[in-house]
């Protein structure tokens, strides 16, 4: 048999993910970080192709 106290740990668990995922989300979502995420997301597109005779 479980115990009853196992589904009060366990909903306890569950709250405190939520509030950090929330938090987490907040915290990239704020306008401090666009300019830092946008510089991020362009990384991919620059033309910096490494050549073979730089990593020989």
């Amino acid at each position: 048999m479980i115990s009853p106290v196992w589904g009060h740990v366990t909903g306890v668990v569950t709250v405190v993910l939520m509030v950090t995922f929330v938090a987490i989300w907040i915290w990239a979502w704020r306008k401090h970080h666009r300019a830092t995420f946008q510089r991020m997301a362009a990384l991919p597109m620059e033309d910096g192709a490494p050549n073979s005779e730089e990593h020989a």
